[in-house]
């Protein structure tokens, strides 16, 4: 607490004396008790529960008068206005370094009900019906059903390389264009591991066709890209929490970027046992909450990169050998002898089908964007980071694939020509319908584009590529003897 003077000088410190000892002692300062749980503190200290409340609040409450900051309760959902205070310094000009005496970061409540919000404007935020968030391609446009849809979390998931960043980073520009071909506002880039790439920003938007034709006040800035970097979860919830709500209608923020999603729980639960994946998906419901709260509150899109997991499943290969054996040749004239005997067994194996399709492995086909065929194959055994407590928090999710070496032998690593194919999937969204065949795209010195016709898995559908069963191929190919 050695910085208390600094931050707040005229904070009566009487009725706290005997906590001032162990907080100092175990390093808490003024950011720690805002930010962290009263319970955590107190258990960290150790000191009474109801002390390190009061402080607490006495604290908010000295910060938010010296700050001249309004505290109003928050209506429901789309119906608060705004009203009018002096607002606390950006996003973008917050770092790491002035945490400790950040305006914005001590601005917390200790009531969730309560909430702070600079009012520089009395609009309501409303949803703006036939809103969207296009990609800038038509095909990929049409499958989204014209792009993102404002008032909701999606999340683009993929292996590392597929080319989620550089999505993110199109969206960033495409933003900024008028209605209705965008959203005519700025973009957030909240980055959990790299900074933002301004210089392949700034070539998508040299080199895209559909800027050069505006006019120079329609086209997207580099001004209106704010970029900030979360390399810690105490980092990111505070951004997420504290100063979003108030950076984002102030800088008329519309796109909310969040890359990615699972680094800093990567990187900060690395344990397997059931109270950390308890604590994880307590936090992951957390951080669903507050994306989803700016998404509706300021219906804004929000949208978040995700890494993909190995998926592992022994017992796979055993089901689908069995799931295909031939029905054994059974004499009819022993058949009503053994009839009574195979009646436990069918009833045990009807069971165990039943829990299989009630199994987690089972139903991920359905919602993870690999595996949809069922087949524990090279390629489906893959599943999005994070698991189902965060499947839960979102809204739509896109799946990027890259077809490896391993997809079509002999052929190389994807293609002749030596390029990867990547495709792109809806897997769910609630304002268009599901890919039922991935499209093909490649990323381009402007952005993403899709490319030829929709790529279907072959080996899944048991489809050849014709250069196989061409005999020339295989004349031409040095590596065939």
């Amino acid at each position: 607490m050695s910085d208390l003077l600094e931050v707040l000088p005229d904070f009566d410190t009487g009725p706290f004396t005997h906590l001032f000892h162990s907080l100092e002692k175990n390093n808490i300062s003024v950011a720690d008790l805002i930010s962290l749980e009263p319970k955590e503190i107190s258990r960290k200290c150790p000191l009474p529960l109801a002390d390190v409340q009061k402080l607490r609040q006495s604290l908010v409450q000295a910060m938010q008068n010296d700050l001249k900051i309004l505290v109003t309760k928050t209506p429901r959902l789309g119906s608060r206005a705004v009203q009018k205070t002096t607002s606390p310094p950006s996003v973008s000009q917050a770092g790491p370094s002035d945490r400790h005496v950040s305006p914005v970061r001590n601005t917390a409540s200790v009531d969730e009900s309560e909430d702070i919000r600079p009012a520089h404007t009395s609009t309501s935020y409303h949803p703006e019906q036939g809103s969207r968030l296009p990609i800038l391609d038509p095909r990929l446009d049409d499958a989204l059903g014209g792009g993102f849809r404002p008032g909701h979390i999606s999340e683009i998931v993929g292996e590392s390389a597929v080319g989620k960043t550089q999505l993110v980073l199109g969206l960033l520009l495409s933003v900024q264009l008028p209605p209705p071909r965008g959203l005519g506002k700025s973009g957030m880039y909240i980055s959990t591991e790299d900074s933002l790439n301004t210089r392949r920003l700034s070539e998508m938007l040299d080199s895209h066709p559909e800027y050069q034709k505006l006019p120079p006040e329609c086209r997207p800035t580099m001004d209106r890209v704010h970029a900030v970097t979360a390399d810690n979860l105490v980092w990111q919830e505070h951004i997420i929490r504290y100063q979003l709500p108030i950076a984002v209608p102030r800088m008329n923020i519309g796109l909310v970027i969040l890359d990615s999603v699972a680094a800093n729980f990567r990187a900060e639960y690395e344990t397997t046992t059931s109270a950390a994946l308890a604590g994880r998906a307590a936090d992951l419901i957390h951080l669903g909450n507050s994306l989803r709260r700016i998404a509706s509150e300021f219906n804004a899109v929000v949208i978040v990169t995700n890494q993909v997991s190995d998926r592992f499943d022994d017992q796979g290969a055993h089901r689908i050998r069995t799931s295909f054996q031939p029905v054994p040749y059974v004499d009819p004239a022993s058949s009503a002898a053994i009839a009574g005997q195979t009646q436990p067994v069918q009833a045990a194996d009807s069971q165990r089908r039943r829990m299989e399709v009630q199994s987690l492995d089972h139903q991920l086909r359905f919602f993870s964007g690999w595996g949809s065929q069922g087949l524990p194959s090279y390629e489906n055994m893959k599943t999005p980071a994070l698991g189902l407590a965060w499947a839960n928090q979102i809204s739509a999710r896109l799946v990027l694939k890259m077809e490896h070496e391993r997809a079509y032998p002999g052929v190389g690593n994807g293609s002749r020509d030596g390029r990867r194919k990547r495709s792109l999937s809806i897997v769910f969204a609630p304002w268009t319908p599901a890919t039922p065949v991935p499209i093909g795209y490649e990323i381009t010195t402007s952005g993403i584009k899709a490319v030829g016709g929709e790529i279907a898995n072959r080996q899944q559908e048991g489809e050849h590529d014709p250069d196989l069963l061409n005999p020339q191929f295989w004349a031409e190919d040095e590596e065939f003897p």
